[in-house]
């Protein structure tokens, strides 16, 4: 586990899927300048080649800003660019076999969704932070399932690693998140498909704050 797990707090940026890279970069430019410094690269519609070529051009990006990059899914790309970690998801490799890749000090998140399984698998295996979710209906994944307070709340008891909120997650319902404890929380589209990125990030920035 890293020294530097604590930097998963606050708000979590995921990209986009987003075939155009000028548009992926002006977008993710808008994020940085509203104060975004935690990103993950997810691109489900696009080949290996495509997102070699977008994430060759992204990673000089955030390094200007001093912004931390996670890869989903893509143990190789992580390794390649020497990202900040990588992210798996349910079908994905195990945190046994990615680790084993990357060494140990890059940062292995893991999708847990509403599954306290998952969680305690996650945190014995040696997990730096779990994600649940889909606390809200969301656009990116329908067919997700919902996770509750409650679980949210028993997943605090499990562990005390950072614990990331994710799904249908806007300006509006994230106040009550915030109420009950949440630090932090991944966004997609109520920030990438906002009118202004930058003014968007600073007021979910600033409410995690609060």
């Amino acid at each position: 586990m890293m020294a530097d797990t604590p930097i998963i707090n606050g708000l979590y940026a995921i990209t986009p899927d987003e075939s155009n890279t000028d548009q992926l970069l002006s977008k993710v430019s808008a994020a940085l300048k509203g104060g975004v410094r935690l990103f993950q690269y997810r691109a489900k519609m696009l080949n290996e080649t495509q997102q070699f070529f977008q994430t060759e051009a992204l990673k000089p990006l955030l390094d200007r800003y001093h912004a931390h990059l996670i890869i989903n899914d893509n143990i190789e790309l992580c390794l390649h660019l020497d990202a900040f970690g990588v992210h798996l998801g349910e079908n994905d490799d195990t945190i046994a076999a990615a680790r084993k890749i990357i060494g140990p000090d890059k940062v292995i998140g893991v999708s847990c969704y509403n599954s306290m399984d998952r969680v305690k698998n996650a945190v014995q295996e040696g997990a730096d932070y779990v994600a649940l979710g889909a606390f809200f209906p969301t656009t990116t994944k329908p067919d997700a399932p919902r996770v509750t307070i409650e679980q949210f709340k028993l997943t605090q008891a499990l562990t005390e690693l950072p614990i990331v909120a994710i799904g249908g997650i806007d300006l509006q319902n994230a106040i009550s998140l915030i109420k009950e404890g949440v630090k932090t929380m991944a966004v997609i589209n109520s920030l990438f498909m906002s009118d202004n990125i930058e003014v968007t990030a600073k007021q979910f920035i600033k409410l995690l704050k609060s």
